[in-house]
């Protein structure tokens, strides 16, 4: 059972305010993320989760501005939950994962502080042994292709738990990697791809959105 009280003792935070369309937010991220580094391997095992991804940011506006109609989602590597709990406010219904454990206590951290715990299920996730039960309308990522071993487990995932007539959206700076991901996907799926800018002072980032829908038998 989740205790703010307890998460506050435990971890050294800072708190970055957001502002997706007409809502303002609040999320905690760790102040240091030293003693969450695994120095035997710190580039593999370096904690992804634990800050806010300019991609995450992109995603998050696109379905709070693309979708009036509630709708069930899956957000696969939540991380801080940024994503998820926006598209939450949005009145969608969410299931955040992470396979994280120190991630799953900022998820909840951070639902419990926007006042949205009532529309969000947050759920331990192992991609490569998958025990969560149902399907839904949307499965949204962001930064969850810059690994190609992580490939198939992925596509497995979209396979296993995408609705009859749901769709895929992931968010990615632009990478060499993003052609073997998207040739693994296209004898399954429909794909859509577009170039969003995030402004950053005088400057913009590019970012890809992708949106990928299963194909009809015969288009297989």
């Amino acid at each position: 059972m989740f205790s703010i009280e307890s998460f506050n003792k435990t971890y050294e935070t800072d708190t970055i305010p957001l502002s997706i369309r007409d809502k303002n937010f609040s999320f905690l991220m760790p102040k240091k993320i030293d003693s969450f580094i695994d120095e035997s391997d710190s580039l593999q095992n370096f904690p992804m989760w634990a800050k806010i991804w300019d991609a995450s940011l992109i995603l998050a506006d696109h379905i709070a501005g693309n979708y009036k109609s509630p709708k069930t989602i899956m957000e696969l590597g939540s991380g801080l939950g940024v994503t998820g709990i926006t598209a939450s406010a949005f009145g969608h219904s969410l299931t955040l994962t992470e396979y994280d454990s120190h991630a799953i206590q900022f998820i909840h951290a951070n639902a419990h502080i926007n006042n949205c715990t009532a529309s969000i299920e947050i759920k331990h996730l192992d991609w490569k042994n998958p025990k969560l039960d149902g399907s839904f309308d949307i499965i949204i990522g962001s930064e969850l292709t810059y690994k190609e071993s992580a490939f198939p487990s992925l596509l497995s995932l979209f396979n296993k738990y995408l609705s009859k007539e749901g769709e895929i959206l992931l968010t990615t700076e632009p990478r060499k990697i993003i052609k073997f991901f998207l040739d693994m996907m296209m004898p399954w799926y429909k794909i859509q791809i577009w170039r969003k800018s995030l402004r950053q002072g005088d400057n913009s980032k590019k970012i890809l959105l992708i949106r990928l829908k299963a194909k009809d038998k015969k288009e297989s």
